[in-house]
């Protein structure tokens, strides 16, 4: 017959089971915003675009990673809502250092997210956008503000959401961007590459980079006044759920031990 040790630990194991599958399956796998190789590729993706734009740019800057637009966007992400956020044309609503911020949002199955796919399935409303007669036949806003000629912050988030837009377990992808896009103009000026560069810029790879823009913030005691009323998802609850009850098994099993093995003694 099994000792009573043993069949503790076997109880244990089948009532926890349920909670540690539940939990193995749901746990997000997409990146943090802290994440070095999701922060590499939202700016690689980015610069690669804009230094390839057709017609050329004479004045498009080089994006750089900012840490209060990628915080903005990671809290628009996880409240999973298919709108744009509307506090950003608010005054008090803004970034630290920038009075206007620009947005876009993806979304798609959870499996099959890349962000680079992401990124370029914005710049690919460029179909429908004519430089010449700056004109657009269907939707170039996302494409407008990926290549707006002022933008050089960029800060994005990814998410899970259990359902968004009638998709079940989505990615949610948000980039901010800073200075944002206006959209009453063409996008950049079109000319030989850096030619229209400010003082003080360097080309580099047809794009206008300067020490004083590129330079790294981290905004330590910054917080947005909406960033803390993000939705708690189902990764989430399965987390604080799965936490508790193991809390309680373990108050269950002391209660057992002491009862039941009173004459027990560790030895060495």
């Amino acid at each position: 017959m099994m000792p009573r040790a043993g069949l503790l630990g076997v109880w244990l194991a089948l009532a926890l089971w349920p909670l540690l599958k539940a939990a193995a399956v749901r746990l997000p796998t997409l990146p943090s915003i802290t994440n070095k190789k999701f922060i590499n590729s939202c700016v690689h993706v980015h610069n690669d675009l804009r230094s390839n734009v057709q017609p050329t740019a004479s004045n498009m800057r080089y994006m750089t990673w900012d840490a209060a637009l990628a915080r903005m966007a990671s809290a628009r992400a996880n409240k999973c809502i298919l709108e744009h956020n509307v506090s950003l044309s608010k005054d008090d609503q803004h970034h630290p250092n920038f009075t206007s911020v620009g947005e876009n949002i993806w979304f798609g199955s959870h499996e099959t997210f890349v962000v680079a796919d992401a990124i370029k399935s914005w710049y690919n409303e460029v179909e429908f956008y004519n430089f010449t007669a700056e004109e657009c036949t269907k939707v170039c806003s996302h494409y407008i503000q990926v290549v707006w000629d002022e933008s050089y912050k960029i800060g994005c988030a990814v998410t899970s959401c259990k359902e968004f837009a009638r998709i079940r377990n989505a990615a949610v992808l948000v980039c901010c961007y800073s200075p944002c896009g206006n959209f009453s103009r063409r996008p950049y000026i079109e000319g030989t590459p850096c030619s229209n560069c400010t003082e003080g810029d360097t080309c580099e790879k047809n794009l206008c980079r300067n020490p004083v823009r590129d330079k790294a913030i981290y905004y330590s005691k910054w917080q947005h006044s909406w960033e803390f009323r993000a939705v708690c998802n189902e990764a989430c609850i399965t987390l604080i759920f799965l936490r508790a009850s193991l809390l309680f098994l373990t108050f269950v099993a002391g209660c057992f031990i002491q009862k039941h093995f009173t004459d027990f003694h560790m030895t060495t």
